[in-house]
């Protein structure tokens, strides 16, 4: 009889946690390639496959679940890239924020495609996009689920140390990238697709086509590894988080702010109870 696999061993990324301030921090290995992949494109899959090709660490969203320290430079970044709220981020703050990466895919990051590339001129660009209407179905089963969850607003009071950091992050990258939220269903999606285009000619617009790599997940290994320079693995290619397996990540995830919340709020709660008590017995 197989073994299930434990939450932890399902998704170990969401049991990392750390507290770094990016701010302090270098670069400490060179930038050397950068995915425009928005949400929902395949991006774990092509984490998986870039550090299998020797390019690790990867960035990728989850990078600020288990940092959420670093949430509060993003924000900063799209509200100036996005809002012209405050100072547009230089190489120094990229290198602060991504210096311990050679790569990156997935949002927030790609949302900097043209930033990145002048700071890494020499990093590569993939460009992995998937047909507009298949990724907003991909999108409204999962992270549209996500979030507009009900528990948010109450994780966002109790769990300070994740969702407290994330929540402000995420909310200027969707305001910016995909407009405010609409409760007509078409103007809605209208949005997140012209979104979602706009962000991809934004990359091709800022990076040459020789330095730029049009690649679909299905092609394999080949033409990826041709652009990098790498010899092609004996393994299959990755593929990783499809709607199924993202839909039980978020209840994983949501029950480890959960269990977070508790343990940062249990002294409050002993507190409270404590006083209660008292005042019941001195009555």
């Amino acid at each position: 009889m197989e073994k299930q696999l434990t939450d932890r061993e399902r998704f170990p990324r969401y049991y990392v946690e750390h507290d770094i301030d990016r701010r302090k921090c270098e670069r400490v290995v060179p930038m050397k390639v950068l995915v425009i992949g928005m949400l929902r494109t395949g991006t774990l899959s092509m984490q998986a496959a870039l550090e299998e090709l020797g390019f690790g660490p990867c960035y990728h969203m989850h990078f600020c679940f288990q940092n959420p320290m670093e949430c509060e430079m993003w924000t900063e970044a799209l509200n100036a890239k996005f809002q012209n709220k405050g100072r547009k981020y230089t190489k120094k703050e990229w290198d602060q924020l991504l210096g311990h990466c050679q790569a990156i895919t997935d949002v927030p990051a790609s949302a900097f495609i043209p930033e990145l590339h002048e700071a890494y001129p020499d990093a590569k660009v993939v460009i992995v996009q998937r047909a507009p209407d298949s990724w907003y179905r991909s999108c409204q089963r999962t992270v549209m689920t996500f979030t507009t969850s009900k528990q948010l607003p109450l994780l966002y009071f109790l769990d300070r140390y994740m969702c407290r950091r994330m929540a402000p992050m995420m909310q200027v990258l969707f305001t910016s990238l995909f407009g405010s939220e609409h409760k007509d269903p078409v103007k809605m999606k209208q949005d997140w697709i012209r979104g979602y285009m706009d962000a991809y000619q934004e990359a091709r617009t800022a990076v040459p086509e020789e330095q730029r790599l049009e690649f679909a997940l299905e092609q394999g290994w080949g033409p990826l590894c041709e652009f990098l320079g790498v010899e092609v693995p004996t393994t299959p290619f990755p593929h990783r988080n499809d709607s199924s397996t993202f839909e039980t990540g978020i209840k994983v995830l949501i029950k480890r702010m959960w269990v977070r919340a508790a343990k940062q709020n249990a002294p409050y709660v002993v507190a409270a109870v404590g006083v209660a008590a008292a005042w019941w017995l001195y009555q």
